[in-house]
C-alpha cells in the first residue's frame, strides 16, 4: 500500500503541471499528494509498533497534513502579511513543527504530574499535529522553494526531488527492517539461554 501511495504522490509530480495551475487546482491535486505522504509515514508508524495509534493521533496527522496549507490564502487573496518577503508563507517552516513539539512535550509533562490516564486526547492531538505538519513538509520542501529556516533568515530552501522519492523509499522499508531486527534479537536471545538447548537435546 505505502508504494501505490508514493506512486501515486510521484506520478502527481510528473504528469500533472500543477505548479501552473490557479490555487483551487494546485489544492485539489497537491494536497491528496500530501495525504499519500502522511499515510506511508503513518503506515511506517504501524508497522514499528506493530498496533494502530490513537485514532485522535491518527486522523489529526492526516487532518494537519493539509491543513497547514490555510496560510497561503491571504497571500491569495492579496495580502502579503504571512509572505512578505519569502516565497512561502512564514508558517511554512521548521519552527512551527518545534513549537508543535514542544507544546506536546509541555502537555504529556503536565499530564504525566496531574496523575491522570494516560496517553490524554491533547497530547494524541498535539502528536498528531506536529507529525502532519513535518509529513507536510517533507513532500514541500521536495516541490518549491519555502524559506525552512524563518524567522532565522529568510534565504529559500529546496532539496533536490529525489529526496523526496529517496524519503519515502526509506520510510516504506522502515517497518520490515524494524521487525525482522527485532525477531533477529529474539533469535539469538532464545539460543544463548541453557533452556533452549535442553529442549533441543529433549526433541
Amino acid at each position: 500500500m505505502g508504494v501505490l501511495l508514493a506512486l501515486y504522490a510521484f506520478g502527481t509530480d510528473e504528469l500533472t503541471g500543477w505548479h501552473g495551475m490557479n490555487f483551487a487546482m494546485r489544492g485539489l491535486l497537491d494536497e491528496p499528494a500530501h495525504v499519500a505522504t502522511a499515510l506511508v509515514i503513518l503506515g511506517a508508524l504501524v508497522r514499528v509498533r506493530r498496533k494502530l495509534p490513537d485514532q485522535r493521533f491518527g486522523w489529526t496527522m492526516l487532518a494537519c497534513s493539509v491543513l497547514i496549507d490555510i496560510d497561503h490564502l491571504p497571500d491569495e487573496f492579496g495580502s502579503e502579511v504571512l509572505t512578505n518577503g519569502t516565497p512561502r508563507p512564514y508558517t511554512h517552516a521548521l519552527w512551527t513543527v518545534i513549537v508543535l513539539a514542544l507544546a506536546w512535550a509541555v502537555a504529556r509533562f503536565i499530564v504525566i504530574r496531574s496523575g491522570r490516564p494516560r496517553p490524554a486526547a491533547v497530547e494524541l492531538i498535539l502528536a498528531g499535529a506536529a507529525s502532519g505538519v513535518a509529513a507536510h513538509f517533507v513532500r514541500d520542501i521536495a516541490t518549491a522553494p519555502m524559506s525552512f529556516w524563518w524567522p532565522i533568515t529568510d534565504m529559500a530552501v529546496e532539496v533536490p526531488y529525489w529526496w523526496y522519492v529517496l524519503a519515502l523509499a526509506v520510510i516504506i522499508a522502515i517497518g520490515p527492517i524494524a521487525q525482522d531486527s527485532r525477531r533477529a534479537s529474539a533469535a539469538a536471545d532464545a539460543t544463548d539461554d541453557p533452556d533452549y538447548e535442553d529442549s533441543r537435546l529433549v526433541r
